[in-house]
């Protein structure tokens, strides 16, 4: 029988992430999974169904019982479809739409930011005035 705990390591790695970040991802504890790695104990079901839910790419068949691909079948095409012109295109095309609208929020902040400064000099001024007579 294979160790169920065997799983997170392996997706782990497949993502270049530590089991502290798998942690993070599926919503456990810090230390949940790497004590029972390390002790090899149990964990709860909840944290296989946190996995299948934060890895969709991951064959939910694979992760419970071993049998099967290691990746769903969809995931080599989703694969193709990030690395797609079109796909491409479509994100550098939003990503330039939110850069503009940074940059017209930026604007009318250091705007602002200029205006307030004007403010504030001339209420210094006032004070000053006023604590002058």
């Amino acid at each position: 029988m294979r160790n169920i705990l065997q799983v997170f390591t392996d997706i782990a790695q497949k993502e270049g992430i530590s089991i502290t970040n798998l942690e993070k991802t599926i919503g456990a504890s810090k230390g949940v999974l790497s004590r029972a790695i390390n002790k090899g104990t149990d964990i709860q079901a909840k944290w296989l169904l946190a996995l299948v839910d934060n890895y969709p790419q991951y064959s939910a068949e694979w992760i419970l019982t071993g049998n099967g691909p290691m990746l769903q079948k969809d995931s080599a095409n989703s694969i193709n479809k990030e690395t797609d012109p079109e796909v491409l295109r479509e994100k550098l095309v939003n990503l330039q739409s939110q850069l503009d609208a940074l940059e017209k929020a930026n604007n009318a902040l250091e705007d602002a930011n200029d205006s307030l400064k004007e403010t504030k000099f001339i209420l210094q001024k006032r004070i000053a005035e006023l604590e002058g007579k």
